[in-house]
């Protein structure tokens, strides 16, 4: 138990170093727009299909950062989410966390597959924000319906803002994943949580029958990231009710 308890630490420390060395090199990544794509990850996710965000900011972070992180962590595995991926926001978490659910597949009413059906060996991993950043034709083992859930507990704005921050040690998403629930530094307990809020970014993608690859699905009007979340077992992540805002 000491053993993993040291190597975790030792992972985290690893994983934050490795993010200062991101952020402390963006001016150089990042000059112009033929620098090419910085090798790190910054707040906010990726543009997804549809977004949900908890209604209420004081009743969500109730618990604090890692009972938040505690309570995700379960209602993933009671809805049979095996080992999301967990990255921090901001060095230390000092803006929160972040989970990313592996691929599935599922049914058209949002509802996960069997379990036979539900994954695949393609993805083993819950998804790395590069692949949602990037991954707009992608292979699929099969026709029908796929997703990924990726769940935030942070103060910073929303993708949909004009002035959400980018590019600095406040916003680096880096990391080797380390699971906040244990990792989270003690400072995080008297942080002032009034401004966290948990969102959800729910990233879709299908394949025709006849196509070889799938396609990432800029826009469901059908189908809301509530109504995913519902489907999905998964409509209480947080305390307070989620709302759709696109």
């Amino acid at each position: 138990m000491r053993d993993r308890a040291i190597g975790k630490a030792a992972l985290f420390v690893t994983g934050a170093a490795c993010a200062m060395g991101c952020a402390t090199q963006r001016g150089l990544i990042d000059r112009s727009a033929s620098a090419g794509v910085s090798p790190c990850t910054f707040w906010p996710p990726p543009h997804s299909t549809s977004l949900a965000l908890t209604a209420s900011a004081s009743s969500t972070m109730e618990a604090g950062l890692a009972g938040a992180a505690r309570r995700i962590a379960l209602e993933l595995a009671q809805a049979g989410y095996p080992e999301p991926r967990w990255y921090p926001i901001g060095l230390e978490y000092r803006h929160g966390f972040a989970a990313t659910t592996r691929l599935e597949a599922v049914n058209g009413d949002g509802s996960p597959k069997s379990k036979s059906e539900r994954w695949s060996s393609l993805y083993p991993d819950g998804a790395g924000l590069r692949w949602l950043t990037f991954a707009r034709t992608m292979p699929l083992p099969h026709a029908g319906r796929y997703r990924v859930f990726l769940i935030a507990a942070t103060d910073l704005p929303l993708a949909s803002s004009a002035v959400a921050p980018i590019w600095n040690e406040d916003t680096v998403m880096d990391g080797p994943g380390v699971d906040p629930q244990e990792s989270l530094p003690s400072a995080a307990g008297s942080r002032d949580l009034s401004g966290y809020r948990i969102s959800v970014y729910v990233y879709e993608y299908d394949r025709q029958q006849d196509r070889a690859q799938g396609q990432f699905r800029e826009r469901e009007p059908e189908s809301s990231a509530t109504a995913q979340l519902h489907a999905a077992g998964l409509a209480h992540l947080a305390a307070s009710p989620f709302a759709d805002t696109r």
